[in-house]
């Protein structure tokens, strides 16, 4: 138990004062941007300044609202200023992963990611990285403000990185040096473990869309390829060889934010959108192909169950979706038939429909052309009639896709 003495804080705090900043005035700065003031004014500055001169005399207390500010410039606990330095355990002023990452402090993040050593591309002890932290305490301005600075991305731009991930990398990097011939040394970027983990995990990405549907940011989403996953870019060029396992990659946690997010946000992950092919025409254009959202069926059904007002928008650009899959499947097959690339029925060999993601894909092997899409259908019924009717019209395009093969196109 100790007595509040104000004279002996004020001797306590001005001798820190000294001991870490180069003037009063300079502290005085540094307490008002702390306290959100981007530019403080001269007014200000002096106002603080004589404040803080009659602190430091004893003649006014210091306030409940100074501690938190006192305590981080200064780099001690509340109650080792109250007591004037007599108690309390001394503040521990090592960053880690676990404080940095529950930080909404710029200067502690960038104090942190220029640290010598590089601390923020290893994981602690408990096996957690900075991003592990920042994800489970959902602190959304850090993850913005490393990808906004380009500290680390989830998209190379790099169709020819797309396998595990969208090419998801870090430009913070410990260098060493490494002699290569009769004394001279190059420097060589090591592999750390945010590195490597960035690079094998897509999870961390889908956290991140969480977030980002959660705080209605489409730059975001975007930026992340949101309605995406990585192996619909090294995959779907095969066409009917080989299919994108859909299911691998399901988030329901993802997918449930998603179903709760803003009308702008469901517009969003509701929108067909186009992948480029590595295949390329005669006139050199990249082959494309329209998908939706792997998880649109999934979305819908989780809609439903909530009665979500967007409903019927969505199921609306579902069944137009399956509608225009099944126009295209359509005119394909018949100018497959026509071109002579294939007789009779034998085009049936070459639709393939794969239950995992609900991919459907077919190919004319003499054009190179060809679709690979998914299409959708829900198993939830809702308390609306009207929009019975609309699932009722969305199963019955996604079964006519399901089961063309039954159908006689000669």
């Amino acid at each position: 138990m100790f007595k509040i003495d104000n004279e002996a804080i004020g001797d306590f705090l001005s001798r820190l004062i000294t001991e870490k900043f180069p003037s009063a005035r300079k502290f005085c700065v540094a307490y008002l941007e702390t306290d959100g003031k981007k530019e403080p004014t001269e007014e200000e500055i002096r106002n603080m300044a004589n404040r803080l001169s009659q602190i430091k005399k004893g003649r006014k207390a210091v306030q409940i609202y100074d501690l938190p500010i006192f305590s981080e410039l200064l780099d001690v606990s509340f109650e080792q200023i109250l007591s004037a330095g007599k108690y309390g355990v001394p503040k521990n002023s090592r960053m880690t992963n676990y404080t940095v990452a529950q930080s909404h402090n710029e200067k502690e993040w960038m104090t942190y990611i220029e640290k010598e050593g590089k601390p923020i591309l290893n994981p602690d002890e408990y096996g957690k990285t900075v991003l592990d932290y920042a994800i489970e305490f959902g602190n959304y301005d850090f993850l913005k403000f490393l990808m906004d600075k380009n500290y680390i991305w989830f998209d190379s731009r790099k169709d020819n990185d797309y396998i595990m991930t969208f090419g998801a990398g870090t430009s913070i990097q410990r260098i060493k040096f490494e002699e290569s011939y009769k004394g001279v040394f190059i420097r060589q970027p090591e592999m750390d473990d945010l590195q490597y983990k960035l690079a094998t995990e897509d999870q961390l990405r889908m956290y991140i869309i969480s977030l980002a549907a959660d705080h209605n940011d489409l730059k975001m989403l975007e930026k992340l390829r949101a309605r995406e996953i990585p192996e619909l870019y090294y995959k779907a060029h095969y066409l009917s060889c080989a299919h994108p396992d859909i299911r691998v990659h399901y988030d329901k946690n993802m997918v449930r934010h998603i179903s709760k997010s803003s009308d702008k946000v469901l517009d969003y992950f509701t929108n067909p959108f186009e992948i480029r092919d590595r295949i390329r025409y005669k006139d050199g254009s990249k082959r494309r192909h329209t998908f939706m959202f792997p998880y649109i069926s999934q979305l819908l059904n989780m809609l439903i169950e909530d009665d979500s007002s967007f409903l019927e928008t969505a199921l609306q650009k579902a069944i137009a979706h399956n509608e225009t899959t099944m126009e295209k499947l359509r005119l394909l097959i018949e100018q497959s038939i026509s071109n002579g690339c294939y007789y009779g029925n034998d085009w049936k060999k070459e639709v393939d429909f794969y239950e995992n993601g609900s991919i459907v894909s077919f190919r004319d092997t003499l054009t190179v052309t060809g679709i690979i899409t998914n299409v959708v259908n829900v198993s939830k019924k809702s308390k609306d009639n009207n929009k019975n009717r609309l699932i009722d019209k969305l199963n019955e395009s996604y079964d006519n896709i399901r089961n063309i093969k039954m159908l006689d196109l000669v």
